[in-house]
């Protein structure tokens, strides 16, 4: 991918209306997802008439503001279009001024880009079962095989990956069920058991950690009609090109935050031992966004860290520009939401 077209460009801020800092942040990540870029510059497969439309079409027209040069940009239009077709889509959060979670946010977005290009397509699977590894194939791309035989598009290819929930024996010698899932945003736990996660491989740990299901709450074989004592866990088939990680922060009755500093590597995030599919030595990520939230569950500020092409890190605070001079200072107990994109992703 040519990145020269973004040089010495997109140092560019944006106004904040009224409570649309959860909406800036995004926005400054995005605009920095190249791979994403070249799919909304794309006319193939674009849908006419859906209201999705008008969300990429004005993003793209910001968007191109936001590379014109440097400066401030309002985003007015962008806005109210936003609130628009949220009222339309059901999304009354969207609607009006008020605050709003900024990982929410991100997916109304790529829900709007996907569903403006998404058809059918026909997947085929090819070759035979030799062994368990391929038995969890035929299942992850069978739900694939479905999906797509409905709605695929470039975004959900650039943002989606599969995980698996895991039935084995409570001795572990028997796989019982494996429910393959797709998935955009990955929200990892930060706490377990009153254990702070102290790094991102923590909160990885977290989220594949065995949980055993017995007595009252043994798991029910349909095959046997018998309730069996079970190993429950999940387990990665593959992550995405682009990763998105939500650090869950905020308690499940919404009362409470964590804001506790948890470690990430800006370089080389190693996710093979996590991945239960083929290749896995293949999924190793660098950092390229982070979104921030500073306050409470009450209310807050968002902000964004986002790395540019020229490979300097700059952080957005609405219409305030500045480069980081020392990426280290992106580690923040303020990470939110981080972006990871494979290596050699942009090659």
């Amino acid at each position: 991918m040519d990145l020269s077209k973004y040089y010495k460009k997109g140092y560019t801020g944006i106004d904040n209306l009224g409570n649309t800092c959860f909406l800036n942040s995004c926005l400054q990540v995005l605009n920095h997802t190249y791979e994403l870029n070249e799919i909304l510059n794309s006319s193939n497969h674009l849908k006419s008439n859906i209201p999705d439309r008008n969300i990429l079409n004005e993003w793209n027209d910001l968007r191109g503001v936001m590379w014109s040069g440097n400066g401030i940009v309002s985003p007015n239009k962008f806005v109210h279009n936003v609130h628009e077709i949220a009222k339309i889509k059901g999304k009354e959060i969207f609607t009006g001024w008020t605050q709003n979670d900024m990982p929410e946010f991100l997916l109304f977005m790529i829900d709007c880009f996907h569903n403006s290009y998404a058809r059918s397509i026909n997947m085929r699977i090819n070759g035979k079962t030799e062994n368990a590894i391929d038995e969890t194939a035929l299942q992850c791309y069978g739900m694939l095989k479905t999906i797509y035989g409905k709605e695929y598009s470039e975004v959900m290819d650039l943002f989606y990956g599969i995980y698996m929930s895991e039935i084995i024996s409570k001795d572990g010698q028997r796989k019982l069920a494996v429910k393959p899932e797709h998935y955009f945003i990955l929200d990892l736990p930060v706490l377990d058991n009153n254990i702070l996660a102290g790094n991102i491989y923590d909160c990885f740990n977290m989220f594949c950690k065995t949980e055993i299901l017995e007595g009252e709450n043994a798991w029910f074989n349909e095959k046997t009609g018998n309730k069996e004592d079970i190993k429950k866990q999940f387990a990665f088939w593959n992550f995405p090109k682009v990763l998105v990680i939500s650090l869950k922060r905020f308690s499940p009755d919404g009362t409470q935050k964590l804001n506790s500093l948890i470690d990430f590597p800006i370089e080389n995030l190693d996710l093979s031992s996590y991945v239960k599919g083929y290749n896995a030595s293949s999924f190793k990520y660098d950092l390229y966004g982070v979104c921030n939230h500073m306050g409470g569950v009450m209310g807050g500020h968002y902000t964004a860290f986002a790395k540019h092409a020229e490979n300097t890190w700059i952080h957005f605070n609405d219409n305030s520009v500045e480069i980081v001079d020392d990426p280290k200072k992106i580690i923040t107990p303020l990470a939110y939401c981080l972006f990871y994109r494979k290596k050699n992703n942009l090659l």
